[in-house]
């Protein structure tokens, strides 16, 4: 009878490897589309562009001679052109991130519990999700055509010649204002579908204790969506750092290049006078400096939430 025990347990522990490893290469098998998928369409272009930051590339006709890390240290020479269009470009886009993500976090909270209370949710959550669908190209021509300062309808409406896209700091309320307008609309949803989630049993305990509408949203709603505002933070900050469409559609980087961002200098680098090597290098500070911020903000808000 031991004997007997004895063989069946040692036969169970050989095929429980097999099985595990049986188990694993199917798992593999599942990932190993999107594996393909993202090697191809993101790890190569990765790999390769760090290859073109190295050498100077033109995409006309293409290495131009290898330079190393050239074109990196050329981004810290303050002699250099490139360079100080690049960081002045950076400055340009800091300045919009600062303004900016307050509002995209703000505005979609003040208004997700306002579309809370409200009784038609389903009518304000189209409305105010309409714009996000919408191309940069038809938002921004019509935000173009309604801002200009002689026969624009908002300066038709209030009177005025405000010069909108060619003054500052006309040019920089334009290009937030309709930044905020035309993007909120996916962090209201977030922030929407987390106010949802919440246990209804503490607001209506609130309600009970007397609590009014701001007394909630102040005390108990927005501690509870810490987490939540945490990623629409993040989000809105990696999105604001992305800043091209509008200040390319709208004011052109005006003016005097007080709207250029580092995304629209990178292209204007790598497209406009086919300094390819030149635009990839300036492409990864960006995300370098991009990945800093994120891996601070997220620092910073799990510590606070601790």
């Amino acid at each position: 009878m031991r004997t007997a025990a004895a063989r069946q347990t040692s036969l169970r522990t050989t095929e429980r490897p097999r099985e595990n490893w049986v188990s694993q290469i199917g798992s593999f098998l599942f990932v190993l589309p999107y594996l393909v998928a993202f090697g191809f369409f993101l790890g190569y272009p990765i790999v390769f562009g760090a290859t073109v930051s190295l050498q100077h590339w033109n995409p006309m006709i293409g290495s131009g001679g290898w330079v190393g890390l050239g074109q990196y240290l050329n981004l810290f020479n303050p002699s250099d052109l490139a360079s100080q269009q690049f960081w002045q470009a950076l400055l340009n886009t800091l300045l919009f991130v600062f303004i900016s993500v307050p509002f995209l976090v703000g505005i979609p909270l003040i208004l997700a519990y306002c579309m809370y209370l409200s009784p038609w949710k389903s009518v304000f959550r189209s409305a105010f999700f309409f714009p996000s669908i919408l191309s940069a190209t038809s938002v921004m021509a019509v935000w173009s055509w309604m801002l200009q300062t002689e026969g624009g309808p908002i300066n038709h409406f209030f009177g005025s010649q405000i010069p909108w896209l060619v003054r500052q700091p006309w040019a920089w309320i334009s290009i937030d204002l309709v930044t905020v307008w035309w993007s909120m609309g996916f962090n209201l949803i977030i922030i929407y579908a987390g106010i949802t989630q919440l246990p209804q049993s503490t607001l209506d305990a609130a309600s009970i204790d007397g609590a009014g509408i701001i007394r909630t949203f102040r005390s108990i709603l927005v501690p509870q969506l810490k987490s939540i505002l945490s990623v629409v933070l993040i989000l809105s900050t990696i999105g604001s750092f992305n800043l091209f469409a509008q200040p390319f559609l709208l004011t052109g980087g005006g003016p005097n290049n007080s709207t250029m961002s580092v995304s629209q200098e990178i292209y204007n680098q790598g497209f406009g006078l086919n300094h390819m090597g030149s635009a990839t290098a300036m492409a990864f500070v960006m995300g370098i400096l991009l990945a800093a911020v994120s891996f601070v903000q997220y620092g910073t808000l799990r510590e606070r939430r601790g």
